[in-house]
């Protein structure tokens, strides 16, 4: 299973690279890199012992992959974390009308004391996939933040709960990346 693990770090490490350059499309880039990240993640599982992290693991073996590091560490695609601006202005309108759906949702999910991660991480990777798909969304406060709590979520287990302080300190943080969409929303259309 370690040789696994080592031929998808490898994997996605040539993904990145294919993607930065250009050579992979947008849809199979973000296709394949998933596939990657979720077979990763199924093995590590079932290895936590034995790789308690990624970093860990390419040192272990000696493995120069920073781009696979990061991908791993972030679980989720470049482009679900980065907005490619290619959405034209007329999608516009239903891109933020999206993502204030995902907000609520993730925002009505805290409200119902939900906390485990399999019923949070979902709710944060749509709503960070929304935000990255309004086109020239400039870097309104708080945004970052959504995306970090993709990458705390994606290092705990399936069955582990967000503590009452992390509920707390998510529910800010996504009411206060709302509020400046909101704000970035009314002086645009003014």
């Amino acid at each position: 299973m370690q040789a696994e693990i080592y031929s998808i770090v490898r994997a996605i490490e040539h993904l990145e690279k294919a993607y930065v350059r250009g050579l992979a499309p947008n849809e199979e880039y973000q296709r394949s890199c998933q596939q990657l990240l979720n077979q990763y993640k199924t093995l590590q599982n079932g290895l936590r012992d034995k790789c308690p992290d990624v970093r860990h693991f390419a040192h272990e073996h000696g493995l120069d992959c920073p781009l696979a590091e990061e991908r791993i560490s972030t679980g989720v695609p470049a482009t679900a974390l980065f907005s490619s601006g290619e959405a034209s202005t007329g999608k516009e309108a239903l891109t933020c009308f999206k993502a204030s759906e995902c907000f609520i949702t993730l925002s009505d999910a805290l409200k119902l004391n939900l906390t485990a991660n399999d019923e949070i991480m979902p709710l944060v990777r749509d709503l960070q996939a929304s935000i990255v798909a309004i086109p020239n969304l400039p870097a309104l406060t708080g945004l970052d933040r959504i995306a970090g709590w993709l990458v705390t979520l994606n290092s705990m287990r399936a069955s582990d709960h967000l503590t009452e302080e992390q509920c707390r300190q998510l529910a800010l943080d996504v009411e206060q990346a709302y509020n400046s969409m909101k704000v970035w929303l009314q002086e645009k259309t003014s």
